[in-house]
């Protein structure tokens, strides 16, 4: 296969397209891809970056210098080394079975990540006190009423 070199001048890069399928291809449901509108620089090496999210919520990030030729390669965060690097359509295979190796423990992190309550749904101390304090009054006239009951039916 030959190389897929990225254009981002164009408003729609067909390497991207290309990049998509390989990864379909490959096993791997991309759900949507992100490309960085600034560049950054790095060891005096401008780059962007593209980010390919997956049906299972991992994410690819592939830095590409400005001539279009990818550089560097995360999976959720690490670098990964490559072994196909000159044959893309190898390598997207790679980093396909990278993720499918890698899932069962990407769901397990995400399980345990604590995720932040919505700001809506919290409570104030004041209603939280009044809520526990009609609770244990209902709760104590509960409780009377059924001594009540608990003492008529020993004397009868």
């Amino acid at each position: 296969m030959k190389s897929i070199l990225f254009d981002f001048e164009k408003a729609k890069d067909k390497a991207l397209v290309t990049a998509s399928r390989l990864f379909q291809k490959a096993g791997a449901q991309v759900v949507s891809t992100d490309v960085a509108q600034t560049l950054s620089k790095r060891a005096g090496v401008a780059f962007r970056s593209i980010a390919f999210t997956f049906a299972d919520g991992q994410v690819v990030v592939m830095n590409v210098k400005t001539t279009g030729d990818v550089f560097e390669v995360k999976v959720n965060g690490s670098t990964i080394p490559l072994r196909h690097q000159d044959d893309h359509g190898e390598a997207i295979t790679e980093i396909a079975g990278w993720l499918e190796r890698k899932r069962a423990a990407f769901q397990r992190a995400l399980a345990k990540a604590n995720a932040p309550v919505p700001a809506g749904i919290r409570t104030s101390a004041v209603n939280t006190l009044k809520a526990k304090t009609a609770k244990r009054d209902g709760l104590l006239e509960a409780v009377g009423l059924a001594r009540e009951e608990l003492s008529q039916l020993t004397s009868a």
